[in-house]
């Protein structure tokens, strides 16, 4: 492996441990922030919203390139539509880039602004946002483990 294959290689499997592996654990700490009303709820969703920006969101940019970057590096562009496991896992990134960044990125960061302003029980408003989240958080969790297992084991190749 030559050394610009290794440096992609780095960028592309960091970035997707730095920039989505804090998604895996929105599923514990949404809950928490639901039982736990006020200042302590809203601190949580605060932290979630500060991954989704500070780690998630620029790595849903930094991986697309550094992929097509890997792709001609390592010469995966000859005979693209015979490497099925890569063009099926490119779809279902699509498809979990346009659902991540426009519902459930922008719910992530609604939310703890939404919590900070309740002044007492839940609005239908924030009720609504939070199941959601709920909806299309596991949809794109599921996407992004298929899509792991894609590039882990490279089915047919």
């Amino acid at each position: 492996m030559d050394l610009w294959v290794a440096i992609l290689l780095l960028i592309h499997v960091a970035g997707a441990i730095v920039g989505f592996g804090s998604v895996y654990t929105f599923a514990i700490l949404g809950p928490m922030a639901g039982e736990r009303p006020g200042p302590g709820g809203v601190a949580i969703l605060e932290a979630i919203a500060a991954l989704v920006r500070r780690l998630l969101r620029p790595f849903l940019f930094i991986q697309p390139i550094s992929g097509v970057f890997l792709i001609f590096a390592t010469g995966l562009n000859n005979g693209f539509f015979s490497h099925y496991w890569l063009w099926i896992a490119i779809l279902l990134y699509a498809a979990a880039f346009g659902i991540g960044l426009f519902v459930q990125i922008p719910l992530a960061l609604a939310l703890p602004k939404m919590a900070a302003a309740l002044s007492g029980p839940p609005t239908p408003e924030i009720r609504a946002a939070v199941k959601r989240t709920q909806t299309v958080g596991p949809i794109l969790t599921v996407l992004l483990s298929v899509i792991i297992i894609l590039m882990v084991t490279k089915p047919g190749a």
